[in-house]
């Protein structure tokens, strides 16, 4: 529906009449439904004869939005455009203001006298105001009703819609309008006369397409009539209203209007080197978004748009410029075409607009922090809970080298655990030759190094906690076991244990690698400390903010190293622990570290925080944040110092300063003061040791102290049929029980360096899990915790694995890999990264178009998704996505799915199937797409697409830290530059960071809390051994206090059933729906008396179906939750139209 010029209007069913109201009229609205969607009112003004439309207010989905020229109001605050809002986008398209709402309606204007609103056929039946009632129908139920008959002037002051306290004239009918046709009419174009003007240009060339298919008429009569009361000096602002609302009409009934507009006829001028174009497309290529008119799904407009060939530069502003001369955006900053910047591990160039990476092997770092966080050497976040001594990392297949941690519980709750000692074992404990030196030292009172020459450094934090960093040369990548995984950059089977399958939960994994028989198990622990003190939460909550703060003192390294898990670590530890001041520092200063490996050198940050540490240097040695090299000493005035030559990740801690250098009593002296040395007469207090020994070992202080009872135990009887060994009556060679396997630990060294007397088994036998003696080919294979005796098949994945001589020997199919998006944007890639992100735009998910430089090989697909949001904390409540495939686009929205051919050719590619609550689209290039028709989306691929793919969901090369790669192909740390770059739209405004959705609404908090304890509680127990419930039950609880504006009950369903989604891919089938949570109501589509329809936890695979009367599917997926039939066979197919079942499906 529309109006233009002087007072046309043309209405939904076609009408065009002229009515010159100059009051606030109703355009149209939603009347006739029981809830108003939307509303559109409208003023006109005249000035100088010509009428020009200055008011608009709009209300969509209950916000209001107030336009005038130059300005546009949001519930009476100024905005700036582009602006989002509640699924109501504002955004300048080519030259109109563009108002579009996700429930369905599209609104133009020019800023001047034509305004256009496009709604969604769905509205049919449903309108009122000026544009009539859109019932198909011209005339009827406008101007007739009944037997009466208005008069255009009469329906229109209907429609009319005064202030509070305003009283506007209706206008005058006027007398039948002067026939103008023979008048001339003083223009530039004066030659002509009115009535060949209005025909010659209105059928000319430029609308040939558009004669068919609008009529043009109606239009060439009011283009006469508007010519006839025009002043003079406006007829061309009169007369090329009339053309432009033709080119529109005829644009928006898919036609392709050529440019009529001359340099004398309606010019219209554009900035840049643009150029004005009548059918233009409103999505233009920009730099940030190079193929965005590939997808563009609205109908073409006129203005100004790039010459062919060229690129909106959207970074600088600089008008249309060729793709290649675009400039590069990372980390906020710009960079010209072939400017680059390098970092520690990679080197980026800019060549037209996206970066092009060298990657060089970088040491990897693997650390044991606050006790339990562990980070492996591919960068995977887990913690462990342990109380024995592991393996950290060792080689596989050679004994060359090995560090052991001791982690054991130092405090009264379980997951109160320290790393009490570090332990490194060389060439399997023999003596090594005088090659290996090993060089330890400490750069400050903080921290101990100890290098060695071939690739290992180690360095371990003293003050405040104990915790260790591990680093690797990244010559034994791949060859690495332990806890620290192994070192491959895939982070997806980090916990892949030695019998040879990837286990599901860090307590199953760190448990393979104990080296004493005779610890516990560690357990899979799912409480947060911080709801045991509101104190311990308040203070965590403080402190470890600082972390993520974007105005503290580690701001500057947020876009190098994500805060998140940091401060997560900190939460945990600071609550948990009894010295909560020492973990919080201890998990501030791991930060700082990790800042520190990167290149960004935080100082300062302990005036905020943890500043007694500054204080508490021994006399005369001063704090430092920043030590990079070898103490100064006396010594090393005299002789050369080998630890100088030493490079190492900057540590901070207490040093001399000032040209003061350690003497051997570890006192700060001038040079003056320093003794000289001569062929280094011994090294007191462990500064520098060149060993050539067996293990070298550093216990805090409170470690040396052995307890008097350990005796004691020893001279327990032993059960039969174990032995006691003695050693103090030992001969040499007598192992002892340090050294007594269990299947657990049979395929680990003995890292015992004298004889411990204790019960061991006789002749080589092993310990079972019972504590009985067992011979070692009988012990079972472990996964997830259980045990499985030799013969026994378990299926992991979409493998099956057979248990053999305690490892498993497993299929080598590839299997799909799943990326799935839940609630209120939860994403986990194909690589396994999870990260939030909340944004209303359009969002490419997963596409096989990436970077120029993959230009060989054509892409296939896109799948892009739209959050569509509710909730006063803008959460999201239900998704769209596009598929498009080949010639084919499919549109799943509301539940439905639509397909839509956009060229012709090819045949369809989708099958589209129901299955329970999921909808299934199979698709012929090895794409699954499952939808719950709410906000779940997952996405299974083909292993052919390992790496060819990039979007939100990654790109699928088994690495999940690469997975933040932007658009222009760089690796950037922040979710945000990340998420943005994969707009569709750049107009689109960028989403910002979000506030947490519990400290918005504290209200719904502990209800949150209670209701998403489901996702930890016994109902999924068995299911907590396969897929660690903490980041579901985190992202529940966010969901459930985010949806507070209706439609919380959904926000928690969705994010239980992603859980057991997640449990059922794993074959572990959990019916945790109850009539009380989340209830479905299968009985609703029973017909009356019957009882063929049920619900399904685990659903059926494959049914026959009218979309599929063969039964066979292209890819048999597990089955999915929902309501199934059980169809006799006298029915065999299911109807999904009508959700029946029925003899025969019609055609």
């Amino acid at each position: 529906c529309s109006t233009w010029g002087n007072f046309h209007y043309k209405t939904f069913d076609g009408d065009i009449f002229y009515f010159p109201g100059l009051c606030n009229y109703i355009f149209t609205s939603n009347c006739k439904s029981p809830y108003e969607d939307f509303n559109i009112q409208i003023r006109r003004t005249t000035a100088q004869n010509a009428t020009v439309i200055t008011h608009v207010i709009m209300k969509v989905e209950g916000a209001v939005i107030e336009l005038s020229r130059g300005s546009v109001h949001l519930d009476g605050q100024l905005v700036h455009m582009p602006y989002s809002h509640m699924g109501v986008l504002m955004e300048k398209s080519n030259s109109y203001i563009k108002v579009s709402a996700k429930i369905g309606v599209t609104f133009l204007w020019n800023e001047e006298d034509a305004l256009l609103v496009e709604l969604d056929k769905k509205y049919a039946n449903q309108t009122c105001g000026l544009c009539g009632d859109f019932n198909g129908i011209p005339l009827y139920s406008e101007f007739v009703s009944g037997k009466t008959t208005l008069s255009h002037v009469e329906y229109g002051n209907k429609h009319k819609m005064d202030g509070p306290t305003e009283q506007c004239a209706d206008p005058i009918p006027t007398a039948a309008p002067v026939n103008c046709s023979s008048e001339f009419v003083s223009s530039s174009l004066s030659t002509f006369s009115s009535a060949t003007i209005c025909q010659t240009v209105l059928t000319s060339k430029a609308f040939t397409s558009c004669n068919a298919l609008v009529n043009v008429q109606d239009y060439i009569e009011t283009c006469i009539q508007d010519l006839c009361h025009c002043d003079s000096s406006m007829a061309d602002f009169c007369m090329c209203n009339t053309f432009a609302e033709y080119s529109r009409q005829c644009a928006h009934a898919g036609g392709q209007p050529l440019n009529w507009r001359t340099s004398e006829l309606c010019p219209k001028s554009c900035p840049f080197n643009m150029q004005y174009q009548e059918c233009g497309s409103p999505c233009s290529d920009t730099c940030s978004n190079p193929e965005r008119s590939e997808l563009c799904e609205d109908h073409c407009t006129d203005g100004c748009v790039c010459p062919p060939g060229t690129v909106f530069d959207d970074i600088n502003g600089a008008g249309c410029i060729a793709r290649k001369a675009c400039h590069c955006t990372y980390e906020g900053q710009t960079y010209a075409p072939g400017a680059s910047f390098s970092s520690k591990c990679r080197s980026c160039t800019c060549v037209g607009g996206e970066w092009s990476c060298i990657t060089r092997s970088c040491p990897g770092t693997c650390s044991v922090e606050g006790g339990s966080h562990i980070a492996t050497f591919d960068e995977k976040h887990y913690s462990f809970f342990g109380d024995c001594s592991y393996v950290l990392t060792k080689l596989c297949d050679s004994n060359e080298f090995s560090v052991l941690g001791d982690i054991h519980k130092c405090g009264l709750s379980d997951t109160e655990t320290c790393l009490k000692s570090i332990a490194v074992s060389l060439n399997g404990g023999q003596t090594v030759s005088p090659k290996s030196n090993i060089t330890i030292f400490r750069p400050s009172s903080f921290f101990i190094i100890l290098q060695t020459n071939f690739g290992l450094q180690i360095e371990v934090q003293l003050v405040p906690l104990m915790q260790v960093y591990i680093d690797l040369d990244p010559s034994h990548k791949g060859q690495t076991c332990g806890l620290c995984g192994n070192f491959n950059d895939v982070q997806t089977d980090d916990f892949k244990t030695t019998s040879g399958v990837i286990e599901g939960t860090s307590a199953a994994f760190g448990n393979t690698w104990k080296i004493r028989a005779d610890c516990p198990n560690a357990k899979n622990t799912f409480e947060d400390p911080c709801t045991v003190s509101i104190q311990n939460d308040q203070y965590a909550q403080h402190w470890c903010g600082l972390l993520s703060d974007a105005k503290g003192p580690f701001a500057e390294c947020h876009s190098t190293v994500n805060p998140e898990v940091y401060q997560k670590n900190c939460m945990f530890d600071t609550c948990n622990c009894e010295k909560s001041e020492d973990c919080m520092c201890a998990a501030l200063s791991s930060y700082a570290r990790a800042c520190a490996a990167k290149g960004v050198l935080l100082t300062g940050w302990r005036t905020k925080a943890c500043t007694k540490y500054t204080t508490l240097c021994p006399k005369s040695l001063e704090y430092s944040y920043y030590i990079n090299s070898c103490q100064p000493t006396c010594r090393s005035l005299s002789e050369p110092d080998v630890t100088c030559n030493i490079e190492f990740v900057p540590v901070d801690g207490c040093t001399c300063i000032n040209g003061t250098y350690m003497d051997d009593s570890g006192k700060c002296v001038p040079a003056s003061s320093c003794p000289c040395y001569y062929k280094g007469t011994p090294l007191s207090s462990g500064e520098v040791i060149h060993d050539n020994g067996v293990v070298w070992k550093h216990k805090e202080i409170n470690t040396l102290v052995i307890s008097p009872f350990s005796w004691f135990f020893s001279l327990s009887v032993c059960t039969h049929p174990m032995v006691y060994i003695d050693c103090s009556n030992a001969t040499g060679d007598v192992i002892g029980a340090g050294c007594q396997k269990s299947c657990q630990t049979l395929d680990m060294e003995c890292y015992k360096t004298h004889c411990v007397s204790g019960c061991v088994c006789p002749h080589n036998k092993v310990l079972d899990a019972k504590g009985n003696c067992i011979a070692p080919e009988d012990c079972p294979c472990v996964h997830n915790g259980n045990f499985y005796n030799p013969g026994e098949s378990i299926r992991v994945g979409c493998n099956n694995c057979t248990c053999r001589n305690r490892k498993w020997q497993c299929s080598q199919e590839p299997c799909l890999q799943t990326c799935s998006v839940y609630g209120d944007g939860h994403y986990t890639t194909f690589d396994g990264k999870r990260f939030d992100f909340e944004g209303d735009c359009e969002y490419v998910l997963v596409q096989n178009y990436c970077g120029q430089q993959s230009t060989g090989n054509q892409g296939t697909f896109r799948v892009i998704t739209e959050n569509i949001p509710c909730g006063t904390t803008g959460t999201t409540c239900s998704k769209s996505i596009k598929v498009f495939l080949g010639n084919y686009e499919l549109i799943l929205s509301d539940g439905h799915s639509d397909v839509i051919q956009r060229a012709s050719g090819g045949e369809m590619p989708f099958q589209i199937r129901s299955m329970g609550i999921y909808l299934v689209v199979d698709t012929s290039v090895g794409l699954i797409l499952m939808w719950d028709k709410k906000t779940s989306i997952f996405i299974k691929l083909s292993p052919s697409f390992e790496g060819h793919v990039c979007g939100l969901c990654g790109n699928y090369d088994g690495n999940g830290n690469n997975d933040f790669t932007t658009r222009s192909q760089s690796v950037v740390g922040n979710v945000l530059e990340f998420a943005n770059s994969w707009k569709v739209s750049s107009s689109c405004p960028s989403a910002n960071g979000t506030k947490d959705p519990c400290t918005a609404n504290p209200y719904r908090k502990a209800w949150a809390q209670k209701q998403c304890s489901i996702i930890t509680s016994e109902v999924f127990a068995k299911c907590h051994s396969q897929v660690e419930p903490n980041e579901y039950y985190q992202a529940c609880v966010d969901d459930a206090c985010a949806c507070d504006t209706g439609g919380d009950c959904e926000c928690f369903c969705t994010a239980v059933a992603a859980y057991a989604q997640a449990c059922n891919e794993l074959d572990i089938c959990i019916s945790w729906r109850t009539p009380s949570i989340c209830p479905l109501f299968c009985d609703y589509y029973n017909p009356q008396g019957e009882c063929e329809w049920h619900y399904k936890p685990c659903g059926a695979p494959c049914m026959k179906t009218c979309k599929n009367p063969s039964g066979k599917c292209l890819h048999e997926l597990r089955g999915l939750e929902g309501c199934y039939p059980t169809c006799p066979k006298k029915q065999p197919y299911f109807d999904e139209e009508t959700m029946t079942c029925v003899e025969t499906c019609g055609c």
